[in-house]
């Protein structure tokens, strides 16, 4: 009888032999080249730092911080944010005499650090009232006792204790485009109402003069 002996063909880098079995079949014997250890040379995993400040507090309220990274979920609706009066616009005095151009309508700017300067990291809030003459007449009002009458449908009671260094929590429409007349990418307040959580320097008096 004829064997018919079949070549295989095997990668390169393997040995081939063959060993006779007990019934003189042939069995081939394969052994594997064993390849040095591949130890990947990875960076180490940095270090994330954690977030500045959290995106909600335990009372729901948001930060700046967080309002602004959720975005797309916050944006055109009522929501609470908590944070510190770093700045009050208050119109510039206008010589008499002389025609000034008209002032921008009332607003204050929040931060999540009291004191913040960074104006990127500062949000507007608006809407509380026309103009500073209102303002002013409000906080004299106040100072008499008087209580501000509120109607039903109407506008929120102009606000008389926004104090720069103050920690407030605000409640207003989260808008990018603001029916005052201001935008901002980032997003800003129409402001509805708010509470002082603590006060901060005294606001100044009315002046005696009108601003025009």
């Amino acid at each position: 009888m004829r064997r018919l002996v079949i070549a295989l063909a095997l990668p390169a880098g393997l040995a081939v032999g063959c060993s006779g079995g007990q019934d003189g079949a042939v069995n081939p014997i394969v052994e594997a080249e064993v390849l040095p250890e591949v130890r990947p040379n990875l960076p180490e995993v940095p270090t994330l730092p954690p977030p500045p400040h959290p995106t909600q507090y335990p009372d729901q309220s948001y930060s700046i911080y967080g309002l602004r990274k959720r975005m797309q979920r916050t944006v055109d609706t009522e929501v609470p944010v908590t944070g510190y009066i770093v700045d009050i616009y208050r119109p510039p005095e206008c010589p008499e005499g002389r025609t000034c151009p008209p002032a921008r309508m009332p607003h204050i700017w929040i931060a999540d650090t009291r004191g913040e300067q960074d104006a990127n990291k500062r949000m507007r809030v608006a809407g509380y009232a026309e103009n500073q003459q209102m303002i002013d007449q409000a906080i004299e009002d106040a100072r008499r006792g008087e209580t501000p009458t509120v109607h039903e449908g109407g506008p929120p009671p102009i606000p008389t204790d926004f104090a720069v260094g103050a920690k407030v929590r605000i409640t207003g429409q989260f808008v990018r485009v603001s029916g005052t007349g201001f935008a901002d990418s980032q997003g800003m307040l129409d402001y509805r109402s708010h509470t002082v959580l603590e006060p901060g320097e005294a606001p100044a008096a009315p002046p005696t003069r009108g601003r025009r």
